[in-house]
């Protein structure tokens, strides 16, 4: 039997037995799926709580629910923060939709000496990043959403990076030769992880010494030069086969 379609809300939605879904959810719901009353739905609170519910009222804004079952998700650990050098054309899409499916919990846009791109109305950009991770979470079956943080550079990044303690800094650089693993099975108690990627050209060499002087790990991920794209998603694979 398939698993009724999957949809997030907010805490706020949910009052007593009952939990109103509103939004582009409904359109979704009532003309893309044809969910009909009585049929039900999973709906996710972004915390690690999941609601089985079943529709008993349908209108062109809203659906009235009512809570068939509840249940509880731990969050994954260790938490990943990616911090990403902003690529060209519209591979911080694809980024931001693997890394939702790898598990990231923030994925922090940078500004780095070699990053090309000029952002350009960056509100609506962000608000198209948050909706394609909300989107990749929701087909991943992730109980939460990750954080798409603001646009900033990469200095203003890792002088106010407060991580808290139990903190792996890995900064993957093509003249990086301690392996990844090495560093990820040193620190296998680690509970919040952050990885630096460049954008296309890489970081430079006064972002590596600021990175290093941060307390980040200069890294490989091998031998070969990867884009920015594969870059990222090797790391963040790579830390989910050793630290998850």
């Amino acid at each position: 039997m398939p698993r009724p379609p999957r949809f997030f809300i907010s805490p706020d939605q949910v009052a007593g037995s009952r939990i109103i879904v509103s939004g582009e959810d409904v359109r979704h719901i009532r003309t893309v799926l044809r969910v009909k009353l009585g049929e039900t739905l999973i709906l996710c609170d972004g915390n690690g709580t999941e609601y089985l519910v079943k529709i008993i009222e349908s209108g062109k804004t809203e659906l009235a629910t009512e809570i068939v079952e509840r249940s509880t998700r731990e969050l994954s650990r260790p938490r990943v923060t990616l911090g990403q050098g902003l690529p060209k054309s519209d591979k911080m899409d694809w980024i931001m939709q693997k890394a939702t499916e790898l598990g990231v919990a923030t994925i922090v846009p940078l500004v780095t000496e070699r990053t090309i791109v000029k952002v350009r109305d960056a509100e609506k950009r962000l608000a198209r990043w948050q909706k394609i991770a909300r989107e990749a979470a929701m087909q991943s079956n992730r109980v939460d959403i990750p954080t798409v943080g603001s646009i900033t550079s990469f200095h203003n990044f890792t002088i106010t990076l407060d991580p808290g303690p139990l903190t792996l800094k890995l900064f993957p650089w093509e003249e990086g030769t301690e392996p990844v693993k090495n560093i990820l099975r040193q620190h296998s108690d680690a509970r919040h992880v952050v990885v630096l990627i460049g954008p296309e050209g890489g970081f430079s060499e006064t972002e590596a010494v600021m990175a290093r002087d941060q307390g980040f790990h200069q890294v490989s991920l091998g031998r070969n030069i990867l884009r920015t794209e594969t870059a990222a998603i090797a790391a963040l694979s790579m830390i989910l086969y050793e630290l998850f």
